[in-house]
């Protein structure tokens, strides 16, 4: 008999904030692998946890570092804006 305790089974609703424009655009470059943005999320996620970082390369320009760390603080999205300001100060010093 399954575990219906087992957290491996249990789903969790996550909620996030996006700019509106974003989203229809990354929509658009998912779909063209015939996949929707929860699935590319999805996908994002459990390559974090295999590789126990980013799964890509971070790229962003001093402007949008800036821009993402003011909407943080804007929005009082303290959990994210210490991982923003921490790659900021790397940023910094590059």
């Amino acid at each position: 008999m399954k575990n219906t305790n087992d957290s491996a089974n249990q789903s969790e609703h996550l909620d996030i904030t996006i700019d509106a424009d974003l989203k229809r655009a990354v929509t658009e470059v998912y779909q063209q692998y015939g996949m929707s943005l929860t699935t590319a999320i999805h996908l994002f996620l459990q390559q974090s946890v295999t590789d126990h970082d980013l799964p890509f390369d971070l790229e962003l320009s001093k402007e949008q570092l800036q821009a993402e760390l003011a909407r943080e603080k804007a929005t009082g999205d303290t959990e994210s804006l210490a991982a923003v300001e921490a790659l900021w100060q790397d940023w910094k010093e590059l």
